[in-house]
C-alpha cells in the first residue's frame, strides 16, 4: 500500500470517513462470511446457549469487535453535523452497494453486548451511541 498523506482540501474527518468506510466494507464482508459458516454448521449437538456463544466467538475472530469499533468511529463523523461528510459517507458505501443499515445493525447489536448497564458509564455509553443510531 501507498504513503498515506491527507489532501489539505479535506478536514480529518473526510480521511477518517475514507478510510474507515473502506475498512468497515472490509470486515462486514469477513463477518457476514462467518455468519454464512455458522448458518451452515451442523447444530444439533449443542444447547442454544452454547451455540450462541460459538457463532458470537466465531464473529468475534472474523473481525466484529474491529467492526464494531470501525463503525463507532463512523457513526461519530456521520452524526457530527457536518452534512458534507455523511453524504461523503453515503457516496462510499453506494460505490460499493451498501447502505448505511448494516452500521446501524451492527451498533445495535453492540449497545446489547453493552450488558445491563449496572454503572452510570455503561449506561452513559449506550444512551450515547443509541442517540446517534437514531440519527442515521
Amino acid at each position: 500500500r501507498g504513503q498515506f498523506s491527507v489532501n489539505p482540501f479535506h478536514g480529518p474527518q473526510a480521511v477518517v470517513s475514507t478510510q474507515s468506510t473502506g475498512l468497515h466494507l472490509y470486515y462486514l464482508g469477513k463477518v457476514r462470511e462467518a455468519d454464512k459458516e455458522i448458518e451452515e454448521e451442523d447444530e444439533e449437538e449443542e444447547d442454544e446457549g452454547e451455540r450462541e456463544e460459538r457463532a458470537y466467538m466465531k464473529r468475534l475472530d472474523a473481525g466484529l469487535f474491529t467492526l464494531q469499533r470501525l463503525d463507532y468511529i463512523i457513526l461519530s463523523v456521520y452524526t457530527a453535523g457536518i452534512g458534507s461528510i455523511s453524504e461523503r459517507v453515503k457516496q462510499l458505501l453506494n460505490l460499493k452497494g451498501e447502505t448505511i443499515e448494516p452500521i446501524r445493525e451492527v451498533m445495535n447489536e453492540y449497545v446489547k453486548s453493552l450488558g445491563d448497564g449496572e454503572d452510570n458509564k455503561t449506561n452513559e455509553e449506550k444512551q450515547n451511541i443509541q442517540s446517534m443510531v437514531n440519527q442515521l
